[in-house]
């Protein structure tokens, strides 16, 4: 249970990062995950269908708690809330189920470029984002479930599309104007809620050799003739959050639906950054139920006549944890506030940010897997039975080190800040640019 009235939570979640109103949300969002998450959270790997445990979660998160509506400017409806909010919402969540936590988190994303477009000085983006949010936002204010998806990963360039220094030339799917359609042909992979979406940001390009001036973003819903998607992957972890491949054969949408170039290139750049806070957030939520399950277990558990957590052995793992927990922590809080204030901090996509934000997360993702695997020695067998909760938190740590291009395309980022590297496949002596 979260209590705020502890002085833990007081240097946890300072005033100078969380107001009042946050910590309210932040509340309701732990209450909800102790109430509806924790009792199912080792079932919800076996619900295949998602019908009889996973979507009416689902519905009472995002719906019920308006959650799916969360980055939607509040002329539209939405609650168009501020980084630091949505991150608290994320590590409550990811303390029950990443699946479930990025399955929410990825509806939020899928409305960030227009969100972005909507609330920025230049016309183009703003007429776009209009005409997206006319024809969309309604159904995502409503009463009933709705999934939005980034379909952006391929097959052949994987993390290369958020590569930035290879801008947009991996990007397979391919448009075209006719007339005033959008025609769009090619192949999608592994996007987060792909094959349940109602709408899917795609990310295309009109002509490779162009790079970023053919770069397109277009809003395509579902149903609609020419989209289809393949089996949903079967992981070892996070079977909340839906993957699946997605395929576009001769899809059209109206032009309006669409934006190319350097500006939708620009809008790229940055909803690629909004997740830096939140995945971040995510990994100390796992951290944190993984955290809580260990103690739990030690301070029971009788070895040597005292309880394992009284062995200094095990209370060196504990410690570990405790502080990666802290330091992730005030590290996605501040750089969630950071966010917020991009008049003071700058844009999301400048070098500097893009640095720090990949920082805080390679560091929050890539210790969680190796902490939660030390925390497992302490637990023996029971560790990896279902169960007893442990491995769901080992399984859904090793997904979360991959996502946003993973641990080592992070680091490159982050290096970037303080000398010239380049790690584009398309730099000197490397794969020649597209014909």
């Amino acid at each position: 249970m979260l209590d705020q009235t502890s002085q833990w939570y007081k240097l946890q979640y300072p005033e100078c990062f969380v107001n009042e109103e946050q910590r309210m949300m932040q509340k309701v969002f732990a209450d909800f995950t102790d109430r509806e998450i924790m009792p199912v959270r080792d079932k919800l790997d076996d619900d295949v269908t998602h019908e009889e445990i996973i979507t009416p979660i689902l519905k009472k998160l995002q719906v019920d708690l308006g959650c799916q509506k969360n980055a939607i400017p509040k002329d539209y409806g939405g609650n168009q809330l501020p980084l630091v909010a949505c991150a608290l919402k994320q590590e409550q969540i990811g303390r029950g189920d990443y699946g479930i936590s990025m399955h929410s988190a990825c509806t939020e994303w899928g409305w960030v470029p227009v969100m972005l477009a909507y609330l920025s000085p230049p016309p183009t983006g703003k007429a776009w984002a209009k005409a997206v949010l006319d024809e969309f936002a309604p159904r995502f204010v409503g009463n009933e479930l709705r999934v939005a998806c980034v379909n952006m990963s391929e097959t052949e360039s994987a993390c290369d599309i958020e590569n930035p220094l290879n801008e947009s030339r991996t990007v397979g799917v391919r448009a075209k104007l006719e007339g005033n359609e959008w025609v769009i042909n090619g192949n999608k992979f592994w996007a987060s809620n792909a094959g349940i979406a109602d709408l899917n940001c795609v990310v295309c390009n009109m002509d490779p050799r162009q790079g970023i001036d053919a770069f397109t973003l277009i809003y395509v819903p579902e149903p609609l003739p020419g989209v289809s998607h393949g089996k949903f992957e079967v992981k070892c972890g996070m079977q909340s959050d839906r993957n699946t491949s997605t395929y576009f054969d001769n899809v059209r949408v109206p032009r309006e639906w669409g934006i190319q170039g350097p500006e939708a290139w620009a809008i790229f750049q940055n909803t690629l950054a909004a997740p830096m806070p939140l995945n971040s957030a995510h990994a100390v939520g796992i951290l944190q139920g993984a955290f809580d399950t260990l103690l739990e277990y030690t301070g029971q558990r009788v070895a040597g006549g005292k309880p394992i957590n009284q062995h200094l052995s095990a209370a060196a793992i504990l410690g570990e944890m405790a502080s990666v927990i802290t330091v992730g922590r005030a590290a996605f809080l501040e750089l969630a506030h950071e966010y917020d204030h991009m008049d003071i901090y700058g844009p999301w996509d400048s070098v500097s940010m893009v640095a720090k934000g990949h920082a805080v997360h390679v560091f929050t993702t890539g210790k969680l897997p190796e902490l939660i695997l030390k925390g497992m020695e302490l637990m023996g067998s029971y560790g990896y039975v279902r169960e007893n909760h442990y491995e769901k938190y080992y399984r859904d740590a090793a997904v979360a080190k991959l996502v946003l291009g993973g641990v080592q395309l992070g680091y490159f980022a982050t290096c970037r800040q303080f000398y010239d590297l380049d790690y584009s496949s398309f730099g000197p002596g490397k794969l020649q640019k597209p014909a």
